[in-house]
């Protein structure tokens, strides 16, 4: 179990893969301007380590 922020497992493509299965599943980004798309892709990268630590059972 390592520190998410150093992990090597944690890459741009693992947030893009979340972000094709919420997709797929009928979630979608809010129809903004790419300001705001991406503020929303940093909140959601920063709740994607914070699932990972729960899925490891890392406790922060």
């Amino acid at each position: 179990m390592g520190n998410t922020t150093t992990d090597v497992r944690f890459t741009p493509l693992l947030a893009a893969e979340v972000r094709s299965v919420l997709e797929r599943h009928g979630y979608r980004l809010p129809k903004e301007s790419d300001h705001v798309h991406g503020l929303v892709m940093a909140r959601v990268a920063t709740e994607l380590r914070n699932l990972v630590e729960v899925f490891e059972g890392r406790i922060r």
